[in-house]
């Protein structure tokens, strides 16, 4: 075996891969110590073939092997990277099929001279690119999401009459709300969200034929966040919220449904929703699943059950942007003179009665245009429960006391009888003074519900009377 003189390495069988004129260990070459020491290349044989090493050939086959087997493992591992990672990336970094513009083919384009301009009346080939338009396409939200987006635009219409519910349209403190909830600006104030109470300045605009108007209040900018509009008229089925304040209950939610589209004899579009709007909803907002204003609530029928009616956007944003002018007469149809609309009324829980020229349960017009206050009465009487002068307080108390004796007797002795002739006279006088009690507050409920329908009845009718008076 040769000793490299360098190292010391001494050469083995399984070192016959590598060359004979290097040491396998430190690689010099041995001609340049020493020639001698260099073990002679065997001479080929008679055919012209080197023999064969027959002690190191089967190294040699496991070791291609491997080789092979170690690039075919680096090849499936990058092609696996490749089409796990690098492809993705590529694909999302690259812009879209749908989202590359459009490119229109070339025209000429004419520049005209321009004051700071270096090229002036040249024709110069231009490539027009028009990005194509998206589909407009927005999420629908949850109730709880739109109420966080919207509760802080919606405010509380506090006036002399009542309560009602408006709304912010832009940031200088102007609301909406309906015209029978804010006839003049005196005296009336909003509630905020956060509990701030400002002053109504003034009316800026109104919509008689919608019942809306627009007003300014001292509402400074960091609260008069305008709600979002959507003047497009939703489709039936559509689900819908309103939030209001019914009765005072400030910031009420209820949903429900678009039942359908109407449009009255002055053009005017109403929404009718299952959402239930009630006595202080009126100026509300009616949202739809994006959160977005459609309408503001504005009436419902008491005669049918669940019949809501909302004002469409589309007139708030006429109104607010000035489109039209409120109360054009252009709109209101085939009537041409102001005495000759028909007139209709409804009344909330307090008695405020609002007249309108838009189609409600009662009309207290005649077809020549005069007011039917015969009609307008027995609707009145309708509305307040009966005739106050039906109501007999002390023969309703008699009448309930008779139907009640016996089981306030039994109340005071459950283990005798009304005709039990054993009570001292000590009971006699204790289950007297029980009945007295008993016919004493029948009879103030009835007093009390007689001078309610006496007071709603001379509101309502000088209310009639008022009108009236000035519509004459």
């Amino acid at each position: 075996m040769t000793k490299c003189p360098s190292c010391g390495y001494e050469r083995k069988e399984i070192d016959e891969i590598i060359d004979a004129s290097q040491c396998p260990k430190c690689g010099i070459v041995y001609s340049k110590w020493t020639s001698a020491e260099v073990r002679p290349v065997p001479k080929p044989d008679s055919a012209g073939m080197s023999p064969q090493n027959t002690g190191g050939g089967g190294f040699k086959d496991r070791l291609t092997i491997e080789r092979l087997l170690i690039v075919a493992v680096v090849l499936v591992v990058s092609i696996v990277a490749v089409h796990s990672f690098i492809i993705p990336f590529v694909k999302k970094a690259s812009p879209s099929k749908e989202t590359q513009p459009a490119v229109a083919e070339a025209r000429d384009v004419s520049f005209p001279d321009q004051k700071g301009l270096s090229v002036s009346d040249q024709v110069m080939r231009v490539r027009e690119v028009r990005p194509l338009q998206p589909i407009e396409s927005k999420r629908e939200l949850s109730i709880a999401d739109i109420i966080r987006q919207t509760r802080d635009s919606v405010v509380l219409v506090r006036t002399p009459t009542g309560v009602g519910t408006g709304f912010f349209i832009n940031t200088r403190g102007h609301i909406v709300t309906n015209k029978h909830v804010l006839p003049g600006a005196g005296q009336a104030s909003i509630k905020t969200s956060t509990g701030h109470v400002y002053n109504i300045l003034e009316i800026i605009s109104e919509d008689h034929q919608a019942d809306l108007v627009i007003a300014s209040t001292g509402a400074p900018p960091r609260e008069s966040i305008p709600v979002s509009l959507n003047t497009r008229l939703p489709e039936v089925g559509e689900k819908v919220i309103v939030i209001g304040n019914p009765l005072g209950l400030e910031q009420t939610v209820s949903d429900g449904i678009v039942s359908a589209i109407r449009v009255n004899q002055a053009s005017v579009h109403f929404i009718q929703v299952t959402a239930p709007v009630s006595p202080g909803n009126s100026g509300g907002p009616l949202l739809n699943m994006m959160g977005e204003v459609i309408g503001v609530a504005t009436f419902q029928f008491r005669q049918g059950q669940n019949l809501n009616f909302c004002v469409a956007a589309g007139r708030v944003n006429s109104l607010h942007t000035g489109a039209g002018p409120s109360g054009d007469s252009s709109a209101s149809g085939d009537f041409s003179a102001p005495e000759e609309k028909p007139v209709y009324c409804y009344a909330d829980s307090s008695g405020k009665v609002s007249f309108v020229e838009w189609r409600t349960g009662m009309q207290v017009s005649r077809p020549d245009g005069s007011l039917d206050r015969g009609r307008f009465e027995k609707w009145v009487i309708e509305q307040i429960g009966g005739n106050p002068d039906t109501i007999d307080p002390e023969r309703e108390a008699r009448a309930d006391l008779e139907d009640h004796r016996e089981s306030l007797f039994r109340s005071m002795f459950p283990h005798k009888s009304v005709n039990d002739g054993t009570l001292t006279s000590a009971e006699k006088e204790y289950l007297e003074r029980r009945y007295q009690r008993h016919y004493v507050e029948v009879y103030n409920r009835a007093v009390s519900r007689r001078n309610e329908a006496i007071r709603k009845y001379r509101f309502m009718m000088q209310q009639f009377d008022t009108y009236s008076a000035g519509k004459n």
